[in-house]
């Protein structure tokens, strides 16, 4: 059926009929993505009826997601191919962000079970188990010679790791201590602040058997923290080989309570 082009209508009458309001007609006509057909001397924009369609279509694409900028870049000399080639577009747009959303999805499921697994763990008791190869970031901690890390070292390397990396695809912050040196420094020395990594990286923590073990309490603790772990795996006959792996599962950012902070001390062992 043709459409009727001498009948017209004012913006409220089509706002109301496309339940938007007025401002968004006088906005559209403003950025030049949809003007009325005339104005009357009086400065009334007045719409005809064979706009609808028209309307209806910038309608429903900004539904859509599309932006105002690509509409308008078709809008006005529409055909079959234009239409098709930015609603192609836009599917991919979609499937990006489905495809970060499930990245986003994998991030938030390992700190839920990091976390879960450091609230519901048994303290101080020696567990062993198997890890795949876990992709991580690193910064090497800048020791004063002779020196045990302290806090401004540690937060140095911290802040360029955080600087440096997307924060967005970190999973669990830590610190990596030499073996050798946590035998006889208990924790002292850190050597690398590192963070488990939800992307591909050039550095990983190796796969296979490791051994670790859950502390309750404040890191004035953590000389304590490693005396209990290295005991116990001396007392199981475990040969522990690489680093150990420090990290604090449940931090200040989590539980405001030092008694709640939950330290995990994890090995690789032979």
């Amino acid at each position: 059926m043709k459409i009727d082009d001498t009948i017209y209508y004012t913006p409220h009458q089509l706002a109301s009929f496309f339940s938007i309001r007025k401002d968004t007609l006088l906005f559209y006509d403003k950025i030049g993505l949809f003007s009325p057909v005339k104005r009357k001397s009086n400065g009334y924009r007045c719409y005809s009826a064979t706009q609808l369609n028209e309307l209806d279509t910038i309608l429903t694409l900004k539904d859509l997601g599309i932006p105002l900028s690509a509409i308008k870049d078709v809008v006005g000399d529409m055909n079959a191919p234009s239409f098709l080639s930015l609603l192609q577009n836009e599917e991919d747009s979609i499937r990006k962000k489905i495809e970060e959303c499930r990245a986003l999805l994998a991030i938030v499921g390992s700190i839920k079970s990091s976390i879960k697994e450091a609230m519901e763990s048994e303290k101080e008791r020696l567990y062993v188990s198997a890890l795949k190869k876990t992709p991580i970031i690193t910064v090497p901690i800048r020791n004063t010679e002779g020196m045990m890390t302290d806090d401004d070292c540690w937060q140095d390397a911290y802040s360029t790791l955080m600087a440096e990396a997307d924060c967005k695809a970190i999973i669990t912050i830590g610190s990596i201590v030499r073996l050798e040196e946590a035998r006889e420094y208990l924790g002292g020395i850190c050597r690398e602040v590192y963070a488990t990594y939800a992307r591909p990286s050039d550095k990983a923590i190796p796969g296979g058997r490791y051994a670790s073990m859950f502390f309750s309490g404040s890191l004035d603790n953590l000389s304590s923290f490693y005396k209990c772990f290295l005991a116990a795996l001396d007392n199981s006959n475990l040969h522990p080989s690489g680093d150990i792996y420090e990290e604090l599962s449940i931090s200040p950012i989590v539980a405001r309570e030092e008694t709640e902070h939950v330290t995990k001390l994890m090995v690789k062992i032979e």
